[in-house]
């Protein structure tokens, strides 16, 4: 495949710059021979590696403090998986947000970096187990998903919500969980929420002893935390809605990131980014302020970059990625070629000075990828 030609510039990486992992380096600092079968499967495990990737934020220190509440230490400080016991009731951790935000990504990464536990959908860790719930379950589903994640998947053709519930405890028990983590749980609501209420509360009063923690969207905290009537399961539960960051620090987020990622995979900016000063402003504007699709957005792009064979990341690539992915979500792309510098600058108390030529940008056509023939030896 014939390299993209980027116009591409040597970047200085800043300290808010991502960690390197070895096994990350190699494979980032090796030039692609995309004619081969090995080749291209580097190619992808780097690709896998870039979506993948974790960018640590507040967010993370304000979820241990609240895991520091719930779940008992070691002398030295250590949390352990171990729920703390208030008068024979655990407690557990309520993490809400927007779609996308990065609630999911956010407790599995911490929990799996804390307690050295890679949590699957499928079956359960050690201590740990993760559920999505389903779209349209019901908690006789949930039970039983949750059973099946233990390796149990005999049921009764006719049991009851109850009796799903004494297995499913009895399964997690027996596997030796201790902290529960259920995600999506917006989706139960809706049927019969009280149901819902007293399915959350067992497995944190009732001799449950499980830590509870649940993932949802805003209608999930409305629901905990603003309904008189769920008031009990509103004290068992530590209120941690994920907010948007002061900006100074979500541009510092995404410089970081966009560095550290683009260092990561092997590649440049390029001037139509590295020459723009408010390159970063763009993806924050354009993500409306969520530090998700923030992250998301800046790995996609590079992930187009390097499939594409690029030397470097260009404005072009997250034109073209948000165009497919985030019109939805904000109708007017960023990275369009258009006035948004000007525009932009003047909130900045510089008005008129800049336009989107002035970093370097132009309009162009996107590269097909092609692939080289390989040679028959």
């Amino acid at each position: 495949m014939d390299p993209r030609n980027d116009g591409m510039t040597a970047m200085t990486l800043s300290t808010n710059s991502l960690p390197l992992d070895a096994a990350t380096t190699a494979a980032a600092r090796e030039e692609p021979d995309f004619g081969n079968q090995s080749s291209d499967s580097e190619l992808s495990a780097l690709c896998d590696r870039i979506r993948n990737r974790y960018v640590s934020s507040d967010w993370d220190n304000e979820f241990i403090t609240r895991l520091e509440l719930v779940l008992c230490r070691t002398g030295d400080g250590r949390l352990l998986p171990n729920p703390k016991i208030f008068h024979g009731e655990t407690g557990g951790i309520a993490v809400t947000g927007p779609s996308r935000d990065g609630k999911s990504t956010l407790v599995r990464r911490v929990i799996e970096r804390i307690f050295a536990e890679r949590l699957d959908d499928n079956r359960p860790g050690k201590h740990v187990i993760y559920h999505r719930v389903r779209t349209a379950a019901t908690l006789k589903s949930v039970y039983t998903d949750l059973c099946k994640a233990t390796g149990f998947t005999s049921f009764p053709a006719r049991m009851t919500v109850p009796e799903a519930h004494d297995l499913a405890i009895h399964r997690l028990r027996l596997a030796g969980i201790r902290i529960l983590i259920l995600d999506e749980v917006h989706n139960l609501l809706g049927y019969d929420n009280k149901a819902v209420n007293l399915f959350l509360k067992t497995f944190v009063q009732d001799g449950g002893g499980f830590c509870l923690i649940v993932i949802g969207t805003p209608v999930l905290r409305k629901f905990i935390f603003e309904q008189v009537e769920n008031v009990e399961l509103a004290g068992r539960l530590l209120d941690m809605p994920l907010e948007q960051f002061p900006e100074a620090t979500s541009l510092g987020l995404i410089s970081g990131a966009l560095e550290g990622l683009c260092s990561d995979a092997g590649l440049r900016l390029a001037p139509s980014i590295h020459r723009d000063p408010y390159f970063a402003h763009r993806i924050l504007e354009g993500c409306r302020g969520s530090y998700g699709r923030s992250m998301r957005l800046i790995s996609t792009s590079i992930v187009l970059a390097l499939e594409e064979g690029a030397s470097a990341v260009d404005i072009e690539d997250f034109r073209r990625v948000f165009d497919l992915n985030l019109l939805y979500f904000n109708p007017e792309n960023p990275f369009r070629l258009s006035d948004w510098a000007s525009r932009s600058t003047a909130g900045f108390g510089q008005p008129g000075q800049v336009s989107d030529t002035d970093f370097g940008a132009a309009n162009k056509k996107p590269q097909s990828r092609t692939r080289r023939k390989r040679s028959k030896k």
